[in-house]
């Protein structure tokens, strides 16, 4: 693996409840798929397409796949339409069935959605499923719309922060803790066992996903072993500069953070069919070129501080630009 887990208790300001797992920088900058809805008809069914991609992944050196946490959700190419969405917890399980190396993820988990014990239930069993290659990520929710059709509730923003915080507290103890309680305000264990535990010890990492400066950045500091941001390059930089300045407040070492930051990749051969793309995805934002074009980009996020990309591939043939991304960008990427 490409990081050093140093278990131990931390000192300072920095909580001592919290276990640590501390996720050491990675020696080079490595690369994660978000899992998207794909068309079906080459492969099977939606999930027959979708292990297809994770396979390609895997085969071509990517580090990682993610599945986003969502129950319905717009197409972002054509808005008057949903796209279909498969659950994110099942559909990892059964990914990491059915793969061997790549590590999985949530990109990331809605905390509102769901108890939070009952949430380090899944991470728990996910990970011995693995065989310890999860990763655990977490956030506050922000899709108004699904909450609304599914039935639940929608705190403010303020609550539901906070309500990140405590569930990250509470998955933290019931993965590294036996037997675990914790009294909050809006969550409560009582000498709660998470058995099996993980594979990973004292638990899996966990990622903290969003870039407000003053709330998620601290939380990330705080609890996280993996911060995830958005942005261009320059806006990336920025957000790590505030991790830093969280981590000296709280007294953590700022290299135990893996710097993340998540964006869109579309990937050609040449011009001509960069051009056919942008014409079929004219919404698209994010890094788009051939692969030296991207190489470049990605250099740009690398020199903001960014040790592992996150993204999206916008493609209609994914295994295809995924094959691509092994053989002409990944190891290129690795050495940054």
């Amino acid at each position: 693996m490409d990081y050093i887990t140093a278990p131990g208790r931390h000192t300072g300001q920095w909580p001592v409840h919290l276990m640590a797992c501390d996720t050491i920088a990675a020696k080079n900058m490595l690369l994660g798929l978000q899992l998207n809805s794909y068309p079906s008809s080459e492969y099977g069914n939606s999930f027959d397409t979708l292990l297809a991609v994770v396979q390609a992944s895997e085969q071509a050196g990517l580090d990682s796949v993610w599945m986003a946490d969502h129950f319905m959700f717009p197409d972002v190419q054509h808005p008057e339409r949903e796209v279909p969405v498969m659950e994110c917890y099942i559909t990892l399980a059964a990914v990491a069935a059915l793969t061997r190396r790549i590590r999985i993820g949530e990109l990331v988990t809605g905390v509102p959605y769901r108890n939070p014990a009952l949430l380090a239930k899944m991470a728990a069993t996910l990970d011995v499923v693995s065989h310890g290659r999860s990763i655990v990520g977490l956030g506050a929710a922000w899709h108004e719309p699904e909450f609304k059709a599914y039935g639940w509730p929608f705190p403010p923003l303020r609550e539901r922060m906070e309500m990140l915080e405590e569930a990250t507290q509470v998955m933290d103890r019931l993965l590294a803790q036996r037997p675990a309680s914790f009294h909050g305000k809006y969550y409560t264990v009582q000498d709660a066992y998470n058995d099996p535990a993980p594979v990973q010890k004292p638990r899996p990492p966990i990622m903290i996903g969003g870039s407000g400066e003053r709330v998620t950045l601290r939380l990330v500091a705080q609890y996280a072993e993996f911060s995830n941001v958005f942005g261009d390059s320059a806006t990336v930089a920025h957000k790590f500069d505030v991790l830093r300045q969280h981590c000296a407040a709280v007294g953590r070492p700022f290299d135990h953070i893996t710097r993340c930051n998540h964006t869109g990749i579309m990937i050609a051969r040449d011009e001509t069919a960069l051009e056919a793309k942008r014409k079929r995805f004219p919404r698209f934002e994010g890094v788009a070129g051939t692969p030296e074009q991207v190489i470049a980009q990605l250099e740009a996020y690398a020199r903001a501080g960014s040790q592992y990309v996150t993204f999206n591939l916008v493609d209609d043939a994914p295994v295809e630009a995924i094959v691509l991304l092994g053989k002409s960008v990944v190891p290129r990427v690795a050495a940054l």
